[in-house]
């Protein structure tokens, strides 16, 4: 009996030791990281919108589109509407689930109407329930079932009216449930450890989830990016991002578009007949048919996607312009353009240029020769402009030539720069001292004509290109062809049969596609920066016995300045510098030399790029060989006539 008293005794001790150490008791949730029994989390998967070309999902961060709702951060979906379809109807919205909204106490829609919002502009729409028709709408039927079962449901929105240049945001609040009864709103103890949803069961709650249901059921709800374990292993850290899907409508055009009809009626009732007899002044006219199209296009790609108010804004100013320009054509008087921004902006420019100018290279604090001659070529075609130069011309002139001199400003250099140089093509890479590893070897092939290679290239060159020079330039890292990781400047010699008026360069793709690539031309080289390196063209018309003489004497008289000027700041100088760095330096001077007594084309039946060192290496392995069997032919011999002589 004591012995008995005893275990009594200690059972009750164990007993009051767990009452004391086991923290609050709460009902069931549904935990992070489980499944099972059909309690899987509840999750908005977004709005929907009903266009003329099939459903669509609303603009949002979010991929809600596959089996699971991913936080990705790239945007997707519709981003603008017209604020009516063609037929002047309403679109028709949903607001979809991955599965069933509850239902068992309340009707569909009494139930979407308490969970849904809308915002108009910022400001929460009023009485936006009354839009909430019904929720039997299954995804299938939208043709938009992201869980591929069958189980997204969608309340559907009829009667909500858009209107132009509106931002509309769309969202769920917490508080709604589905039908397994796991809640939006996320479980947490007194200590602040996170374990999941709420599962709402009729007895399954305790007054603390209750409570704190009822706190978060009316805010907005918020996408679970991530979770995990903390790490005493008491609950979960929890990432949450704010969920909205939005779409914003196209602004009202209607007072532009009626301006513009007026200008182009009046610009089609002149005639050349009006034009001859000196009723309209014919660069007044041109002037119109120019700022008509500047200002229709502004309209479509630029008003078109604001928000009314700054929209018409804008409609004010366009209209503004047009009706004087309209005036001025009404004249038969040349109407000068205000020249004076342009000479400002011109003046600005030279200022840079010269400074820039005299300071292009590859070193830190020095200038791109792109940049800088690109400035230059603005400028040329500012200097040609005066007052009667039509004014839309002059202001696209201002703002190309601010755009050059932001190029040249941020084209200098901050970090160190690699020199790559082929000897046989005359080809300089400049790349930046990270963008490649320390053994990047530079190799380039010229492509014969006999190859199909270039015969593909040559039916996509027009008939005015009819010489083409056809480049792979490529890095390899051993056996490995590898890419840099940042843009680097490619300087291509323009060859002495295409003329440098006309020469091009085209990057090649498929099946022997050209597409141009953007490009100055200075002391006979064509400069262009890339970031992948592959297959290049050089093409253009050829050039006459005159361009070619006149070539050959700029690259010699560049040539002999840099081979006595050894001070000067030139290609020469950089390569020596950069030798310095472990750089293996190529003599340039050997380029015109060998340049065009290159003869050597590859075949296409040689597919694998191989690492030029192996070529060298088995070419040294067979001179070997053959000096050898030369010496040992040359002692045979010798034997042979002393045996002779004995005899």
């Amino acid at each position: 009996m004591r012995k008995f008293s005893r275990i009594t005794g200690m059972v009750l001790i164990l007993i009051m030791l767990l009452g004391l150490t086991a923290g609050p008791v709460f009902g069931e949730t549904w935990e992070f990281g489980t499944s099972g029994q059909g309690k899987n989390p509840f999750t908005p998967r977004g709005y929907l919108v009903d266009t003329e070309k099939g459903t669509h999902w609303l603009h949002s961060v979010y991929n809600n589109s596959g089996p699971e709702v991913k936080y990705s951060g790239v945007e997707n979906g519709v981003d603008y509407l017209d604020a009516k379809k063609s037929d002047g109807s309403n679109y028709t919205f949903y607001a979809m689930t991955d599965r069933n909204p509850y239902s068992s106490k309340t009707d569909w829609i009494a139930y979407g109407k308490i969970y849904l919002f809308a915002y108009k502009n910022g400001d929460a729409i009023p009485n936006f329930e009354q839009y909430v028709s019904r929720t039997t709408v299954n995804g299938n039927e939208l043709g938009v079932d992201p869980s591929g079962k069958g189980t997204c449901k969608a309340f559907e929105i009829k009667g909500f009216e858009l209107e132009p240049g509106c931002k509309y945001e769309f969202g769920f609040l917490r508080g709604m449930q589905a039908q397994n009864g796991i809640t939006l709103v996320l479980a947490e103890d007194e200590d602040g450890n996170t374990t999941g949803y709420i599962q709402q069961t009729d007895e399954g709650l305790t007054s603390a989830e209750k409570k704190r249901y009822n706190e978060q059921k009316d805010k907005e709800y918020e996408f679970i990016s991530s979770w995990h374990k903390k790490k005493d292993g008491k609950g979960y850290t929890v990432n949450r991002v704010p969920m909205r899907f939005s779409v914003q409508t196209y602004a009202d055009l209607s007072r532009w578009e009626k301006k513009a009809d007026a200008a182009q009626s009046f610009l089609n009732s002149v005639t050349d007949k009006d034009l001859k007899a000196g009723k309209y002044k014919r660069s007044n006219i041109k002037q119109l048919r120019l700022l008509l199209a500047d200002l229709n296009e502004k309209a479509e790609k630029n008003v078109k996607t604001k928000l009314q108010p700054e929209a018409d804004k804008m409609i004010d100013s366009m209209i503004k312009d047009l009706e004087a320009m309209i005036e001025i054509a009404k004249s038969d008087k040349p109407q000068k353009a205000n020249i004076s921004k342009l000479e400002a902006k011109l003046k600005e420019a030279k200022t840079l240029y010269a400074k820039a100018k005299a300071n292009v290279g590859i070193d830190i604090g020095q200038y791109g020769r792109i940049e800088v001659e690109n400035l230059g070529e603005e400028i040329e075609i500012a200097r040609e402009m005066d007052q009667y130069t039509p004014q839309n011309e002059i202001n696209d002139e201002i703002e190309a030539l601010d755009d050059a001199m932001t190029e040249v400003k941020a084209s200098k250099v901050q970090e160190e720069q690699k020199v790559f140089y082929d000897k046989i093509t005359g080809i300089y890479v400049i790349a930046p001292v990270d963008s490649l590893p320390d053994d990047a070897k530079l190799f380039v092939r010229q492509m014969g004509k006999e190859t199909s290679d270039y015969k593909s290239i040559k039916r996509s060159l027009s008939e005015k290109e009819t010489e083409a020079v056809y480049y792979r330039i490529q890095f390899y890292q051993g056996d490995s062809k590898i890419q840099p990781t940042k843009n680097v400047e490619v300087q291509m010699p323009i060859n002495d049969d295409i003329s440098q008026k006309s020469s091009t360069v085209y990057a090649v793709g498929s099946k022997g596609s050209l597409s141009k690539v953007n490009s100055v031309k200075s002391n006979g080289t064509q400069i262009f920066k890339r970031k992948k390196l592959s297959a290049f063209v050089m093409a253009g018309s050829t050039a006459t016995e005159a361009e070619k003489a006149e070539a050959r004497g700029e690259r010699m008289a560049a040539l002999m300045a840099q081979k006595n000027d050894k001070d000067a700041d030139n290609k020469n100088n950089r390569l020596e510098k950069d030798q310095k760095k472990k750089e293996e330096y190529k003599d340039p001077i050997n380029k015109l030399l060998k340049r065009n007594a290159n003869t050597a084309t590859f075949s296409n039946d040689v597919r694998k790029e191989t690492n030029p060192i192996y070529l060298v290496f088995v070419a040294a392995v067979l001179a070997a060989a053959a000096v050898a069997l030369g010496i040992r032919g040359l002692r045979d011999s010798r034997r042979k006539m002393g045996s002779k002589k004995q005899t």
